[in-house]
């Protein structure tokens, strides 16, 4: 069978600028992945960086498979899906990730999944309406609303209207944000105030006020559409669903650091699980996940963020995509990521068992600290994200590491204490006080 994996990029990328490094790689991930699946052949067709898929950074490319690089003025949704459809596979898959400012990758592969289709090629990619869906958060809002889904109430600011008198000078009282700033004042404070359109926690702002949330709508901060929700109160957690057409596995959760705001922060976030306490309602949860997911018609893999607040699970925010924790789970299931993909799209079969992983941060490291952290015997992985042109601390990158797959909580928290005594210099008090943290909740509960 010839599968065919796709993934794009609407930026702007140059070798060199970014480093993007995997420990084990991925071209001995492939190697690995062939060996135990020899009856699939592997194509990779891709705009760089590839991530997940091709090690850039070091420009290694596995022999067991085809790769196939599009060029930025190449890469029209019909030039990648006339590629694809040269290769005459079985089944095309789409992976995609997330990119900044705008998380919008899974509208083009979803575009692209469109033609495959339509020329009779087995697909696995979410459709463009769910991919719009989760891109847009008001979309999003309206879904789960119109769906009965839990989710925080809110007001959708739309921006141009918000100032429609400064193109319209024969406009006296904009009665719009009149009415904006009146439904704002029936919400529950504290307030989180969020781009629609924009990544993961990013931009977000949280207060604690009316005036303060006045003042931000007022600001020049406000340069798009915007959604004020209440900010729920509660731990945060991720789940992932697996499956297409009506047959989907639901993960058990993993829970999340937050931030000082109360925010996740994908560069600050640890992630620690599964969560199976019997306080958290899991069989109400995953029965609300299947939900989402036929309502949905989800294809291949897809990632949601969660709040356990007064005794409910909230939904956040919904991800079309692999997702930061996604590498997590594949960890707690015991197999690659690229066994993951395949097992989304149906391909191969597993029974998952969920044993306890942890995901942590530490700063950039060089290639000997990070070879020493990829050579602990209980570390599933080690991923480097580094800006080499970055002008700002916080923009620079980080170092990301996977470890447990044990069978007792205890056990990865004495991982835990192995990397913080054998990497003392670099493991951050922040994401070891968080980790502990985590593990309270857990074992509270």
């Amino acid at each position: 069978m010839k599968i065919v994996f796709y993934s794009t990029n609407s930026n702007h990328y140059a070798s060199g600028k970014m480093d993007f490094r995997m420990l084990p790689s991925c071209s001995s991930q492939w190697d690995m992945l062939k060996a135990k699946y020899p009856q699939f052949e592997f194509v990779v067709v891709m705009q760089k960086p590839g991530m997940f898929l091709y090690d850039d950074g070091q420009d290694t490319k596995s022999q067991n498979v085809k790769y196939i690089f599009v060029e930025q003025t190449q890469s029209s949704v019909e030039n990648i899906s006339e590629i694809i459809c040269n290769q005459n596979p079985d089944i095309a898959i789409a992976v995609t990730y997330w990119t900044q400012p705008f998380d919008w990758m899974s509208i083009k592969d979803s575009m692209i999944a469109d033609i495959l289709r339509s020329k009779n090629i087995k697909t696995v990619c979410h459709s463009l309406e769910t991919s719009e869906i989760c891109f847009d958060k008001y979309k999003t809002h309206q879904f789960l609303k119109q769906n009965s889904f839990k989710c925080a109430d809110g007001v959708y600011v739309h921006h141009e209207m918000f100032y429609a008198e400064r193109s319209k000078l024969v406009i006296a009282e904009n009665i719009y944000r009149e009415s904006v700033f009146s439904q704002i004042a029936r919400l529950k404070l504290p307030l989180v105030i969020k781009d629609t359109l924009g990544l993961s926690s990013f931009g977000m702002d949280v207060v604690t006020t009316y005036a303060e949330a006045k003042h931000i709508l007022l600001s020049k901060k406000n340069n798009g559409d915007r959604l004020v929700e209440e900010f729920l109160q509660g731990p945060s957690f991720g789940i992932e669903i697996y499956g297409s057409d009506g047959n989907y596995t639901v993960t058990d959760p993993l829970i999340n650091s937050v931030n000082q705001f109360g925010l996740t922060s994908p560069k600050q976030n640890v992630k620690l699980g599964p969560v199976t306490a019997e306080k958290y309602k899991i069989p109400e949860l995953k029965t609300e996940m299947l939900r989402l997911a036929n309502l949905l018609k989800l294809s291949g893999i897809a990632q949601v963020d969660l709040l356990f607040s007064n005794n409910q699970w909230y939904i956040i925010e919904i991800n079309s995509r692999i997702s930061g924790m996604t590498e997590t789970m594949a960890a707690s299931m015991g197999i690659s990521l690229y066994e993951l993909i395949l097992y989304s799209a149906g391909l191969i079969n597993i029974e998952p068992k969920y044993n306890f992983v942890m995901n942590l941060k530490f700063p950039l490291l060089n290639s000997e600290k990070l070879n020493q952290l990829a050579q602990q015997e209980f570390v599933y992985g080690v991923n480097q994200i580094e800006n080499k042109e970055a002008r700002q601390l916080r923009e620079v990158g980080y170092s990301e590491v996977i470890f447990g797959q044990r069978e007792k909580l205890k056990q990865v928290m004495d991982d835990l204490e192995v990397l913080n005594n054998e990497f003392s210099d670099d493991m951050e008090s922040i994401f070891y006080s968080n980790a502990q943290k985590l593990a309270e909740e857990i074992e509270k509960n």
